[in-house]
């Protein structure tokens, strides 16, 4: 049995253009990260070409040109972002910050059953999102003779696995077919705090201080398929699509708390809920993709990706204090995404690899009558490129 072990250190820029209301997690962008390997050097456009790991998230029918057994590690560094929120602290008050960090890892070994069939178990972080901050500004006018000083914190860590077994295998010589099932689960801890300080011009002396309080934590488990098929046209010219089924939800619970002092006790207001339950539901996901190839020489493809509109509750539950019912809605609506990415060896074993992908935003527009969860409307354009080294193990 041949082991092969990946190992691909990835840096993505993404530029974010929009204006929402607050720096909650957005749930309406799906391809926040590259997955994989090769998958990361080409924007993500390896459907109609994948044949390793990458493909249990992919295309699975990929597998079945595996050449032999193999465990795969693959560690992708996002360090560079500029993120830019438009009056997203207030009125007047932008938010700007190049701080964000993340390692997304793909785990995995792969099994050649036969010439004809492969078997694969991988461990994908197709998502995550870890982000800690705390600002001010400095005293400025508020009304004749007053000073107002603001205060915030932002504590963000959301992340989603998948975890699961896949199987590829050939038809012929030039049709393979695959699929997967996968647990899901993701997890969310969000906390912002935001203090209003109101103070006398000349001497100092604290008028009034507003304050707001923001939580949300939860789990969450559900399953979904994964299936695909890829036909090969002729030596160089190959097809690939992949269905993505919606997720089945299984189980999850996560708190609420909501609270905001105005200055007078009377004013003062708090919700509060926990033991709620949870939902986080991916629509269903087709992709189409067409690629010309030339083993070890050079790689050009082109990807499609349709994501469905879908809508459901993500939290429900009641509030600890007056029993009333809670919901938090999500909306998404249809969003076609692009891939394109190309591979070139520049001399042998040492392929140069660069992509082109939109992450655009599937949230709708902003309804202030209706709470719901990560509903900010976002759309994002990256690029990502690498350059590798391969060789009989590695």
């Amino acid at each position: 049995m041949q082991r092969w072990c990946f190992l691909s250190i990835m840096a993505t820029l993404l530029w974010g253009i929009g204006p929402p209301p607050s720096l909650r997690a957005d749930n309406g962008n799906y391809q926040n990260y590259l997955v994989g390997d090769r998958a990361a050097g080409m924007g993500g456009a390896v459907v109609a070409t994948t044949n390793d790991l990458d493909a249990c998230y992919y295309n699975p029918a990929g597998l079945a040109n595996v050449t032999g057994s193999r465990i795969a590690l693959s560690v992708s560094l996002y360090g560079i972002y500029r993120i830019w929120v438009e009056e997203g602290l207030g009125p007047h008050e932008s938010y700007k910050a190049r701080e964000f960090e993340s390692i997304p890892s793909t785990f995995g070994s792969i099994l050649k059953v036969s010439d004809e069939i492969s078997l694969a178990f991988a461990v994908f972080t197709p998502d995550k999102i870890n982000y800690n901050t705390q600002r001010s500004f400095e005293r400025k006018p508020f009304v004749d003779g007053i000073l107002r000083s603001d205060y915030y914190s932002v504590t963000l860590d959301d992340s989603t696995t998948w975890v699961g077994p896949s199987l590829g295998c050939k038809v012929g010589e030039r049709l393979s077919f695959g699929g997967g099932v996968y647990l899901v689960y993701r997890s969310l801890d969000d906390k912002q705090d935001w203090t209003y300080l109101f103070t006398s011009e000349y001497g100092g002396e604290v008028i009034r201080v507003f304050s707001r309080q923001y939580r949300i934590e939860y789990t969450n488990y559900s399953l979904l398929g994964l299936f695909g098929a890829r036909y090969a046209l002729t030596d160089t010219f190959s097809l690939g699509v992949s269905v993505q089924a919606p997720t089945l939800d299984l189980t999850g619970d996560g708190q609420l708390l909501y609270g905001a002092s105005l200055g007078s006790p009377e004013d003062d207001f708090l919700i509060s809920a926990e033991n709620m339950k949870t939902r986080n539901q991916l629509p269903t996901r087709i992709t189409v993709g067409a690629a010309y190839q030339e083993s070890c020489v050079i790689t050009l493809e082109a990807d499609l990706t349709y994501h469905f509109p879908a809508s459901y509750t993500e939290m429900w539950g009641r509030d600890s204090w007056s029993g009333e019912m809670i919901e938090l809605n999500t909306r998404r609506k249809g969003v076609l995404n692009l891939n394109l990415g190309g591979e070139y060896y520049v001399i042998r074993n040492y392929p140069f690899r660069a992509g082109f992908f939109t992450n655009l935003s599937s949230s709708h527009d902003v309804d202030l009558d209706e709470p719901t969860i990560g509903k900010e409307k976002i759309d994002m354009y990256g690029v990502s490129a690498s350059i590798g080294n391969e060789s009989e193990h590695t």
